[in-house]
């Protein structure tokens, strides 16, 4: 296959090449957002596998202390999407974290990736830890990436949703396909976080079927929530993939579906991981986007550097 033939209408035109055993997907590089400095190609596989340099130039990696702990999504330059249970125990401790985005290395290894500190943590007011909803929270940077540097870039949300239309059809429809990506674990013989970032195609389950609906963990809310696996397992994000995103292809770009919550094991047939529907909570996120005083309230939380607000309604 040669990706050549096609790339001088590469702004123009929405493509996917498919090939026996992998897909390429080719974005609209004039967009102000979903498109990475590198075509994404994903094999039709199971299980997992390493990525292109470059290809997801929003995915940064959250570090403590120089420790890996979660992912998470640029959304703008200095506004970053994770999920909630990765930053409940960092509030008063963000002095220690840094966020690096540009390199597919963990703890930038290759030396390519960008380093940030954290200015502060929005919560979403209504997170519940124990029934994992509303699993959404928003660092913002103390300085933005610089996206002059090709590896960098920003991924587009997904129009909002309503309760009622999400009522109507879920959203993303079931069987749609999703990418995952993250350093979360890949082998459960290997607890530590791959050295790679890795990558994998699931679809999007309905939220009656019985995979959603197990006896060791069902979703607490279809509203919030939803679930994405294959059929016979397999295939699945895992622990250390939190707060990284679930994304899909259209409109000539990728956007961010949803963030990595929870889910029972790693790949088990008949379970789906469950991932916080981001549709629902556009509204939350264009509020921080713009923080106006005078549409919220910020609480300052007891940090080294005062620099934590937790957002409240």
């Amino acid at each position: 296959m040669q990706i050549c033939l096609v790339s001088w209408i590469v702004s123009i035109l929405f493509i996917t090449i498919k090939s026996d055993n992998k897909t390429t997907y080719i974005c609209d590089r004039r967009l102000s957002c979903g498109c990475s400095s590198n075509v994404a190609v994903l094999a039709r596989i199971i299980g997992g596998e390493e990525v292109l340099s470059h290809s997801w130039g929003w995915m940064v990696g959250l570090y403590r202390s120089n420790s890996y702990f979660c992912g998470g999504s640029l959304i703008e330059l200095d506004l970053i999407l994770t999920a909630a249970h990765c930053m409940k125990s960092e509030l008063t401790k963000l002095a220690n974290i840094t966020v690096i985005a540009g390199s597919n290395s963990l703890s930038n290894r290759d030396g390519q990736g960008q380093i940030r500190h954290v200015h502060e943590v929005f919560m979403h007011p209504d997170f519940d830890n124990n029934l994992n909803v509303n699993d959404i929270a928003i660092i913002r940077l103390s300085s933005p990436f610089d996206i002059s540097v090709s590896k960098i870039a920003t991924i587009c949300l997904p129009a909002a949703v309503t309760l009622e239309s999400i009522a109507k059809l879920e959203y993303p429809v079931p069987g749609t396909a999703l990418v995952v990506i993250g350093w979360g674990v890949i082998s459960t013989s290997n607890p530590n976080p791959s050295t790679s970032l890795q990558q994998v195609t699931i679809q999007a389950v309905e939220s009656t079927s019985s995979a959603c609906k197990t006896p060791a963990q069902e979703m607490a809310n279809v509203t919030l929530q939803f679930c994405a696996g294959v059929s016979g397992g397999g295939k699945d994000s895992c622990q250390g993939d939190s707060g990284s995103p679930i994304m899909a292809f259209f409109d000539n770009r990728w956007y961010i579906m949803g963030i990595t919550s929870i889910g029972y094991g790693c790949a088990l047939p008949g379970h789906s991981g469950i991932y916080t529907r981001l549709a629902y909570y556009i509204p939350f996120i264009e509020t921080i986007k713009n923080k106006n005083q005078t549409i919220f309230s910020s609480v300052l939380a007891s940090t080294p550097n005062n620099s934590c607000f937790i957002y409240n309604k």
